[in-house]
């Protein structure tokens, strides 16, 4: 069950490739995914018998504000960075978030760090340098855009680590989507974009990245849970830039340079050193 997760979450970067290249606009496709997904995911808190509306007042407008304005943020920026950057490059810059997560809860927790996180807080920043030197690349807002969405993830696993806290997963989520549903139909609205998509493609690809990487891989990684732990759990997740990365050189035909290579391994043992250390709860839905 976690490998399928991870293997849904993983699918994340290549739908959304899919979805822009079927001709969907950002913020159309942002709000078409939290609309079905937000309605999936509260259809299945009412189905496990854990509506939102069981929790009390302010938990549920601490949840529904985090959608609302963090993960909205965050999946807004890794998205924008898709269109301009492939995908295998932008979700091995976001995955250096365990290390961001491991920088901030020394500075602003005052949370012990190990000398393996130290590791790999070495490893995951020198990964960084190789993946962006081997590209080549020049600051762009596409680069900023994706460094950014692992910045606004950390502090999405920052604020809620407390907000979650003594929540059931499935309402928490279903919440949080509903959030972001809300604010991405606004920005589509503004921008001239709250509408369906216009082909059978653009459909196919809205509705796999509301099902795949949201609804069915948040429901197995809960259901993995309590039959491996969340130590194996949060480990086998580590496989998801991988899955990605792979997805991407078969579908899309990206292609990293040696370089981007030995830095995509440097986050990658980055991220394991991370998760192995148990620094925060399991978490709640990605990009």
């Amino acid at each position: 069950m976690a490998l399928v997760s991870a293997a849904a979450f993983g699918s994340l970067s290549i739908l959304a490739k899919l979805a822009y290249a079927a001709g969907l606009g950002t913020f159309q496709l942002l709000a078409f995914r939290f609309v079905l997904a937000g309605g999936g995911m509260i259809a299945l808190a009412l189905v496990a018998r854990q509506s939102p509306l069981l929790l009390a007042r302010r938990r549920m407008l601490a949840l529904f504000a985090v959608g609302a304005l963090i993960y909205t943020g965050q999946s807004l920026s890794y998205f924008t960075a898709l269109r301009s950057l492939p995908a295998s490059l932008c979700v091995l810059i976001v995955y250096m978030y365990p290390s961001f997560v491991v920088l901030a809860g020394w500075i602003f927790l005052r949370r012990a760090v190990s000398r393996w996180h130290v590791v790999a807080l070495i490893a995951s920043f020198l990964g960084l340098v190789l993946l962006v030197g081997g590209a080549q690349l020049t600051l762009s807002w596409a680069l900023v855009f994706a460094i950014a969405s692992a910045v606004i993830y950390t502090a999405y696993i920052m604020v809620g680590e407390r907000v979650m806290s003594g929540v059931p997963a499935i309402p928490a989520n279903a919440l949080i989507m509903s959030g972001a549903a809300l604010s991405f139909c606004i920005l589509a609205a503004v921008g001239g974009q709250l509408s369906v998509p216009p082909t059978a493609g653009g459909w196919a690809a809205g509705i796999a990245l509301a099902l795949l990487p949201t609804m069915v891989a948040i429901s197995f990684f809960m259901a993995a849970l309590p039959r491996i732990g969340g130590a194996r759990a949060a480990l086998l997740s580590t496989l998801e830039p991988v899955i990605t990365v792979l997805l991407a050189v078969v579908i899309l035909g990206d292609r990293l340079t040696p370089p981007q290579v030995i830095g995509g391994v440097l986050v990658l043992v980055a991220l394991v050193l991370v998760q192995a250390a148990h620094l925060w709860s399991p978490r709640a839905p990605l990009k």
